[in-house]
């Protein structure tokens, strides 16, 4: 069996997607920064929320790259593509629009978090619309 390389960017997007806002472009949880309420207890910042949204949106990445993988069938194939463009999306419209960032424009996941997962989501969406082209020419 071949494994297609749009399975492996797919599967290793998913991984860079879950384990960056803790690891490699970090958010301000990770140094230590919550939000102190008035009763004095601390809860996550927004882009806290956001790094957790990331990791079930990085874990469906690395499924649908697995299901890719092993699907034989152009259409299968087609359908997965389509899926990796909604979680693309989904990557980009956490730390913009759902979740967001931190209000400071000067926070680590302001300056470096949420630019690295934009362009992860793109480079997602780009991926995966490879996938839907490439199905659509064996229909």
């Amino acid at each position: 069996m071949k494994i297609s390389p749009q399975a492996v960017l797919l599967v290793l997007l998913g991984i860079f997607i879950a384990v960056s806002p803790w690891t490699i472009a970090p958010v301000c949880e990770t140094m230590g920064s919550y939000a102190t309420l008035a009763n004095g207890k601390t809860l996550p910042m927004p882009c806290g929320w956001t790094a957790r949204a990331e990791i079930g949106t990085g874990a469906l990445l690395v499924v649908a790259g697995a299901l890719l993988a092993w699907a034989k069938s152009a259409e299968a194939r087609r359908m997965i593509g389509i899926l990796g463009i909604a979680i693309g999306v989904l990557v980009i419209l956490f730390p913009t629009y759902v979740t967001k960032m931190c209000a400071l424009p000067d926070h680590p996941c302001n300056i470096l978090t949420k630019p690295v997962l934009i362009i992860a989501g793109i480079l997602t969406i780009l991926v995966s619309c490879w996938v839907v082209y490439s199905s659509q020419k064996e229909l």
